[in-house]
């Protein structure tokens, strides 16, 4: 490997790698260790895009995203040991953020809670990045916000290092700089062209000869081979520039201008007029919602109708107040009238999230439990904790507001995603409804993941021996044939799922459908 890494040029004059830019010279950051030793980051690279390709090529998404997180977590920590650094406490903490949500893949079948999984990983491991290789004490949420959403696009920016990079270490090795070698692969260029005119020429002549290389040429130029190549070719870009663009600026002394802090009377104003209204919409919350209606509504409202809408409008309420806060605190000068007006508003915010949890509550006693509406729940709980951190903040300003949200909205979000939330949704809608009709079927077999099944086929094996006794007896209940059609999709769907699945998306919610399928076959057969 130190072979390998020798073997592009140093020059000896500035002792700086002749492979950086000038500008990277005069200012030297992690890249300075980075693009020298391409032999050991490109082949990091390289092992990232095969092992993407070897786990996600006509997969699903189970086991392998597990095994990817494990794969990825184990080769930053190689690039760490690799750039001579010791792996941080905080970075190790997102790690196993993000290892389990890896772990969650493998016990829901969810393709929602999958989506936000793998989102969570990549951020998580965004994060791990920015703070292994920054020293981000003294950065504020605003500026942790701004540094996570532009790495992706800092790693957009070195898209041409990997092809630079490359064509260097290619140049540069001993293999092309040998006689022997380098004669060898242009006698096997010029006689590629002579090949395929004989190979061309035999085949007419010949039809077993023609058969043989006809499978040889469907092999090689398959979309397969194509596909995975691709593929391989794009882990390996991704990885190298995602090492580029997270180390370009790391190391670099940071220089930033104090802050100049606008007159107080400027934010006491804006959010003095915000509490007002804020007053009153909470003085109309404790009056008519919370009371149940005790007030007398205006006219043409009813109570139903008054409750069951504004959730959402709420909840990006809510949101902005955060904001406002944090922006306040940091923008304008310290003042103990902004402090008790940010008190009353997150009072104010307080009763807004509860009107919004109880809207929803009402919401779901009227039309039932889906995935979407317990979700806005769990964004409202951890709304609620955010705004005690940012309170908090505000009094006290050395409390690591960042990592507070980070480690609050994880843990939150971990917890609700082995839960696995369509299970008890499914649970919820049987116990509510005192005969299913094919609607509620539709949504138990169709809209909802195979999470549910555990509770969904007792449901579905009740409603067929209630339907064959009744058949039996009186001859005049006959299940619908839409609801028939439903059960033996359902059916197929689980068994489909079972055939389809290999080691590499192994899902343990598939699994445990299947047992559950064998266990009330009998009752689910027309």
């Amino acid at each position: 490997m130190e072979q390998l890494n020798n073997s592009l040029p140093i020059n000896p004059e500035d002792n700086h790698p002749a492979v950086l830019d000038s500008a990277e010279n005069e200012n030297p950051s992690l890249l300075y260790k980075v693009r020298p030793n391409f032999g050991v980051f490109g082949g990091i690279s390289l092992l990232f895009g095969v092992s993407y390709t070897f786990l996600f090529y006509k997969a699903r998404l189970g086991l392998n995203v597990l095994l990817f997180t494990v794969i990825m977590t184990a080769l930053l920590v190689l690039i760490i040991k690799k750039l001579s650094m010791k792996v941080k406490r905080g970075t190790a903490a997102y790690y196993a953020g993000a290892l389990l949500l890896g772990t969650s893949c493998v016990f829901t079948s969810s393709w929602v809670l999958h989506f936000f999984n793998v989102a969570g990983i990549l951020l998580l491991l965004d994060l791990s990045l920015l703070h292994q290789f920054y020293d981000d004490k003294e950065w504020d949420l605003l500026k942790h916000l701004t540094r996570m959403l532009l790495l992706p696009f800092s790693c957009i920016a070195t898209i041409a290092m990997p092809f630079k990079d490359s064509l260097l270490f290619l140049k540069n090795t001993k293999i092309l700089k040998n006689d022997k070698a380098r004669n060898i692969l242009l006698g096997a260029g010029i006689a590629l062209p002579l090949l395929g005119i004989m190979i061309g020429l035999l085949s007419s002549a010949d039809l077993l000869f023609r058969s043989m290389f006809k499978e040889i040429y469907t092999f090689i130029f398959s979309s397969n081979l194509f596909a995975v190549l691709f593929m391989v070719i794009a882990g390996f870009l991704v990885c190298y520039c995602i090492i580029c663009g997270s180390t370009v600026k790391a190391g670099i002394e940071e220089v930033t201008k104090p802050l100049t802090k606008a007159d107080a009377s400027i934010a006491v104003t804006a959010l003095g007029l915000l509490s007002l209204v804020y007053a009153i919409f909470c003085g109309i919350q404790i009056l008519y919602l919370f009371t149940g209606g005790f007030s007398v509504l205006p006219k043409g409202f009813t109570f139903s109708q008054y409750a069951r809408r504004g959730f959402f409008e709420l909840l990006l309420v809510t949101a902005i107040n955060i904001l406002l806060m944090i922006v306040s605190t940091k923008y304008f000068e310290d003042s103990k009238l902004i402090r008790i007006i940010l008190t009353f508003m997150t009072i104010c915010t307080y009763i807004m999230i509860g009107s919004a949890a109880y809207r929803m509550l009402l919401y779901i006693g009227a039309y039932n439990l889906t995935f979407l509406r317990l979700f806005v729940l769990l964004f409202l709980f951890i709304d609620a904790l955010v705004l005690a951190g940012v309170i908090t903040y505000v009094f006290y300003r050395r409390f690591p507001l960042f990592h507070y949200c980070v480690i609050v909205t994880s843990a939150c979000y971990i917890i609700f995603s082995f839960a696995k939330p369509d299970y008890y949704i499914a649970s919820y809608q049987i116990q509510q409804k005192e005969e299913l009709n094919s609607i509620d079927l539709n949504f138990l077999t169709n809209v909802l993941s195979l999470d549910a099944a555990p509770v969904v086929l007792p449901a579905l094996a009740e409603l067929a021996g209630n339907n064959a006794a009744s058949n039996v007896q009186t001859n005049e209940f006959i299940i619908q044939n839409d609801i028939l059609s439903t059960v033996k999709q359902y059916r197929e769907t689980i068994q489909e799922e079972e055939n389809n699945r290999k080691i590499r998306d192994f899902n343990v919610s598939n699994e445990q459908a299947f047992r559950a399928l064998n266990k009330y076959t009998g009752y689910l057969l027309p």
